[in-house]
């Protein structure tokens, strides 16, 4: 019960990240949140499917989910303080910081995960 409560523990992003970012950036922050959370799913799914759960180099003991959460949970309270104190970006310059953020913490997290 406890495991799988922390295993889906970065659900509780996707509301938060709905109240906390201005009305017109809200679809996209939220489209972003739930990007990162099935990324970190894919990754460590990969990662298991290769019989590494611990990573590749087994420099660190967690699980890469643990890491991988710990990764995604970091950028993602960054970014919505970023979008919650830029209530007047435009569209375009908001979706480009949403996708640049994403491969930033798509390649950080991977790197963590071969650890």
């Amino acid at each position: 019960m406890i495991n799988t409560i922390i295993t889906n523990l970065d659900f509780v992003w996707l509301p938060i990240t709905w109240f906390v970012v201005h009305k017109h950036q809200r679809m996209k922050a939220f489209l972003f949140v739930l990007a990162c959370i099935l990324t970190l799913r894919l990754q460590v799914e990969l990662m298991e499917s290769v019989h590494h759960p611990h990573g590749m180099l087994s420099l660190l003991d967690s699980h890469v989910l643990y890491r991988g959460q710990m990764i995604y949970t970091l950028v993602i309270i960054f970014f919505l303080i970023l979008a919650h104190f830029s209530p007047k970006t435009e569209k375009i310059v908001f979706f480009a910081a949403c996708l640049s953020m994403y491969f930033l913490t798509f390649c950080f997290s991977m790197v963590m995960m071969l650890l």
